[in-house]
């Protein structure tokens, strides 16, 4: 229920100028998930938390790029992202 819940909420890939379907994503925990074995909080699976990424943004955000350190995102109650890339840059993202 989760997965149709964002891919209904958010109907592309939610990194900047990314178009693919939401359908064709990974869901991404905004805020790394953390094993519960390892410290992590129960309920950190939530919509309010997942957000589409296709494979290659998902990979971005989550490793960087060569050497680079990786993008970060957060979700706004109003459903916007905001995006920051490695050098520091902001950009504001309206999903849909």
């Amino acid at each position: 229920w989760m997965r149709e819940h964002v891919v209904i909420r958010d109907s592309r890939c939610v990194f900047p100028g990314c178009t693919v379907p939401s359908r064709r994503c990974d869901l991404d925990h905004i805020t790394p998930y953390r094993p519960l074995d390892h410290g992590g909080k129960p309920g950190q699976t939530h919509p309010s938390n997942l957000a589409p990424l296709c494979r290659h943004h998902h990979r971005l955000k989550t490793t960087g790029s060569e050497g680079s350190p990786a993008w970060r995102y957060t979700r706004h109650p109003d459903g916007t992202y905001t995006w920051t890339n490695p050098h520091g840059w902001t950009t504001l993202v309206r999903a849909g």
